[in-house]
Order: C-alpha cells, then structure tokens, then sequence
C-alpha cells in the first residue's frame, strides 16, 4: 500500500470537538450584549433613587433608600460592562479596512470595562456614609476625594469607554464592510439618548431599542463570517 494512500470515503475525518458550538455561543454572546446593557440600564435606572439629582438632596436619597440603590448599582454596573463588552468581541471579525479602529476600540474597550463597572461600589459607600454620619459626612468625603489626582486618572478610561468604545467598533465594522451604515446610525441614536438625557428609565428604554437594532445589524454582518 502506498504512503500516500487517501483515506477510504466512508471514513469520517475526526473533528475538534466542541468548536462549532463554542463559536455559535460567542457570535450569540456578542449579538446579544448591546440589548443586555440597555435593560440593565433600564433596571437601574428604575430603581435609582435619586434620577436626575445631584449634590446634598442625592446624598440624603442614598443615605434614606439603600435597599433600591443596590439594584441601581449592581444594574449600571452590568449595563456599562455590556455596553463595552461587543468593542472586545467584534474587533476579530474586522480585516483591511477599519482594522485599526478595531483595535483602538478594543484598547479602549477593555480600558472602560476594567474602571468603570467597578465604580459603582462607590454608591455602596455614598449611602453607608450617609446612613452614619449624614449628609455632611458624605459631602466632607467627596470634597477629601476631589482633591485626589488619582480619582480622575481612574475615572477617564471608565467614561472615554463608555462614550467612544462603541460607536468606534460600530465605524470599524462598517468600514470592515460587517455591518451597514444603519448599525453605525442606530449606536450614535442609543448613546444620545443615554448621554444628552437625565437617565431616566425611559431614556434607557429608547436606548435599547436603538441597541437591539444594532444587534440586528451584527447578526446579519456576522452570519456566515469566521473570526481571525
């Protein structure tokens, strides 16, 4: 028999095991992270107790209702970690043109998703501080932590993520010829709503219908396409 025999048609070729499911769960994962941020922002947005306010009144709110602004909380900080997530998810379907972007986007991506979800225990210390020393002792916090050069280093990657991580993979895809134009549109329509507004729970709502679009764009884009 030949060295260079070919195998015998009926015999089935071994196959990794596992793989096409596993990449069906992550195309999945991806498409469904955009809707998953919008209703967790919707769910913490219904739940604050203080939409919209700001200085002593916010403290005193905090302090008086710890028990909804957990929910806030934890419902932000999930909301923010899936509106960051597809910058991280989408870049390895991107090739030639808009490839950069990708990766820029990712960068920042990946710097939003590791300060600013995390930022949010911050209201868990906002209410406890409230709750035993009041109003001023919360406010006499926030004045000692203002005068921290650190606070807004930490702060900056958190809000430059949330701001630009997706509209810039959204640009990438569409260059990278993924997703249409009116991907790109509905992730610009999402973030107005949610930063120009008072993040009320309708605000939120609204944003989620313009994400859900946007995830409609990247099932379609995505369909048929590997990864690098």
């Amino acid at each position: 028999m030949s060295v260079f025999a070919q195998p015998a048609a009926d015999v089935e070729v071994p196959r990794e095991p596992g793989r096409p499911r596993a990449l069906r769960v992550r195309r999945g994962f991806l498409i469904a992270s955009p809707v998953l941020a919008g209703l967790f922002c919707v769910i913490g947005a219904w739940s604050d107790p203080a939409v919209g306010i700001t200085g002593a009144r916010l403290y005193e709110l905090y302090a008086a209702h710890p028990e909804p602004l957990q929910l806030k909380s934890l419902g932000f900080h999930w909301g923010y970690a899936f509106w960051m997530l597809p910058a991280l998810l989408a870049a390895a379907y991107v090739r030639g043109r808009g490839a950069w972007i990708a990766n820029v986007a990712a960068f920042i991506g990946f710097a939003g998703m590791t300060t600013l979800p995390g930022l949010l225990i911050i209201d868990y210390y906002d209410s406890a501080i409230g709750q035993e020393y009041g109003v001023r002792g919360s406010l006499a916090v926030e004045d000692r932590m203002e005068q921290m050069w650190g606070l807004p280093a930490f702060a900056l990657p958190g809000l430059l993520g949330l701001m630009i991580s997706l509209p810039l993979i959204a640009i990438a895809l569409w260059r990278g010829g993924v997703i249409r134009w009116w991907g790109v549109a509905a992730v610009a329509g999402g973030q107005a709503v949610f930063l120009l507004g008072d993040i009320a729970w309708w605000h939120c709502a609204i944003m989620t219908g313009f994400f859900a679009v946007f995830a409609y764009a990247l099932a379609l884009g995505t369909r048929g396409r590997t990864e690098l």
